[in-house]
């Protein structure tokens, strides 16, 4: 192990991680399905993961057709039962029951009926209680709680009256929740559950008495918090002014919600979208699809995809036929793997400084502890394979070469050599953009005479770190 290739920088590494394919992130693609639902506007839409179709029911002035998107076609299944016509209803998927649940809308009136489709057919639920009739609200299903959550809404679109109730619904029954606090733009709002960190995020819309604000909004079951003051302010085309009519889902393998679109007070409707954690809002796209009003938009959890439907815009003469899909970004992470061996000051830990990830464009810190006291020196060892070495398998015994109880578990195409004092060491990796997806692998070895092995070296664990967002 001592004879690794030693470079003074990190160029090597880059080097070579430009020779990977790097996965194209953050793109909207106009789909080509066969067949199509056809103009349509103010449509509901979710994904219903049991039978992995996004469906989509509702128009305006009022429809009544279902239909369903594979992921390839969009098809009209036959159903027993079809909802009254409407439009503007919201639709969350149960995940524990396996049904899209579907409330009010607008249609010959306010409607305030709940439905369930189960995949293959709609059924109404008589509820005991139920929320009043309303239009422009918005639900999210709480995966925690299993509780299907609905916000906001008006019962008469053309006056300036909306509600500001929260109300949960488990399956059988609606249950109002009070809460000490809530959002007043409460009208075409959008909203998502946030699966990480396991609280409803609520931003934009409007109370009809005033244009929407730029205020983040998050609900644990319990109480609504105003996080703007964290988080910073919202999406917005217009400084000062929020969004509303903009849709909200949650992309679980991010971590993150997206948001798209919406309109701004001055009547605009950027084609944007924008990512937030949890610490803020970042704007990741923009251009495409173009502006529209009224389009429906649901996360296809399957294959990790936003899908969005029709639309019309701004002076709403015509309704889109458009499918798009988006792709987000991979996620930025470094997962530990494999078990180091001790040396004179203990196990060598390899991690990632506090904070810090292999996000494309930025510099990714490597940090390794519990080297020598003394100080010394360290191989960081960096590869874009753990299975095999040259001649050798990995993860390989290094017993043979005099290091009984370590063990190599990464190729090593560059290694870095690091002097270090008090027992650490760390190394800064520039991350070039346009690598997202791109894998590699890390591990050092100390070397260390008081080690109490032939070879005078200690291993520490290995990590893999993946470049994303």
């Amino acid at each position: 192990m001592h004879h690794f290739p030693v470079v003074s920088s990190t160029a090597a590494v880059l080097a070579a991680a430009l020779l990977a394919t790097a996965v194209e992130a953050q793109t909207w693609t106009l789909a080509t399905p066969a067949a199509n639902p056809g103009p349509l506007r103010e449509a509901a839409a979710a994904f219903h993961g049991a039978s992995g179709n996004t469906v989509l029911f509702g128009n305006w002035p009022s429809g009544a057709t279902t239909w369903l998107y594979d992921g390839s076609n969009w098809s009209a299944p036959t159903t027993v039962t079809t909802p009254p016509a409407r439009r503007s209803a919201a639709m969350a998927y149960d995940l524990a029951r396996g049904v899209v649940v579907m409330f009010g809308g607008q249609g010959g009136a306010v409607l305030n009926d709940t439905w369930e489709w189960n995949g293959v057919d709609w059924s109404q639920v008589a509820t005991t209680t139920t929320p009043p009739a309303r239009v422009g609200h918005t639900l999210a299903y709480d995966v925690v709680r299993q509780r299907t959550v609905l916000f906001g809404g008006t019962s008469n679109p053309n006056l300036p009256a909306s509600f500001a109730d929260t109300w949960e619904y488990d399956g059988s029954t609606w249950t109002q929740v009070t809460t000490a606090n809530a959002p007043s733009e409460s009208v075409e709002s959008a909203m998502c559950f946030d699966l990480q960190r396991q609280v409803c995020v609520l931003y934009g819309g409007t109370s009809f008495f005033g244009a929407p604000d730029q205020k983040t909004w998050e609900y644990d079951g319990v109480n609504w918090s105003d996080v703007t003051a964290t988080v910073g302010l919202g999406p917005t085309a217009t400084t000062g002014l929020g969004l509303e009519q903009a849709a909200l889902v949650y992309d679980q393998q991010n971590g993150v919600c997206l948001l798209h679109g919406g309109r701004t007070p001055n009547g605009t409707f950027p084609p944007e979208t924008w990512s937030y954690d949890g610490t803020g809002w970042t704007m990741i796209s923009a251009g495409t699809p173009s502006s529209r009003t009224g389009f429906a938009m649901a996360m296809d959890t399957a294959r990790n995809v936003v899908v969005l439907y029709g639309g019309a815009p701004g002076n709403l003469q015509t309704n889109y036929t458009e499918t798009w899909e988006f792709q987000n970004g991979i996620a930025a992470s470094f997962t530990a793997f494999g078990s180091g061996c001790a040396g004179s000051n203990g196990v060598p830990v390899l991690q990632p400084q506090s904070g810090s990830l292999p996000r494309s464009g930025t510099t990714f810190t490597l940090e390794i502890a519990g080297l020598p006291a003394a100080g010394g020196f360290v191989f960081l060892a960096l590869g874009f394979d753990n299975t095999a070495y040259g001649p050798f398998t990995l993860p390989l015994d290094l017993g043979a070469f005099g290091a009984p109880g370590c063990t190599a578990y990464v190729r090593v195409d560059t290694s870095i050599l690091l002097g270090h004092a008090a027992g650490s060491a760390t190394q800064a990796i520039p991350i070039p953009t346009g690598l997202d997806g791109l894998t590699f692998y890390g591990q050092a070895i100390s070397i260390d005479p008081l080690a109490g092995n032939a070879l005078g070296a200690a291993a520490s664990n290995a990590g893999t770190a993946v470049i994303g967002q």
